[in-house]
C-alpha cells in the first residue's frame, strides 16, 4: 500500500508542478501549455525559465499631458 500512496504523492506533485509552470507562462511568450511541461518535468528550474520568457501582453499607457488631456 506504500508504493500506492508514493505514486499519488508523486502523480500529484507533477500536476501541481504543472499547473504553477502555467500560471507563471500564460501571460508570456512561451505560453501556458510549454510552461505546464516544463514545471511538471523539472520544477522550479523550469518556473524560472518560463519567468525569463519574455512577456506578450504588455499594458501601454498614453501621455494624458500631451493636447490638454481628455477630449
Amino acid at each position: 500500500m506504500e508504493s500506492a500512496e508514493a505514486l499519488f504523492v508523486g502523480i500529484l506533485g507533477i500536476f501541481v508542478g504543472g499547473g504553477i509552470g502555467a500560471l507563471i507562462g500564460r501571460n508570456r511568450k512561451i505560453g501556458a501549455g510549454w510552461s505546464f511541461l516544463l514545471g511538471a518535468i523539472f520544477g522550479i528550474i523550469g518556473w524560472i525559465i518560463a519567468a525569463c520568457s519574455e512577456r506578450t501582453n504588455i499594458t501601454k499607457f498614453d501621455d494624458m499631458s500631451r493636447n490638454g488631456g481628455i477630449q
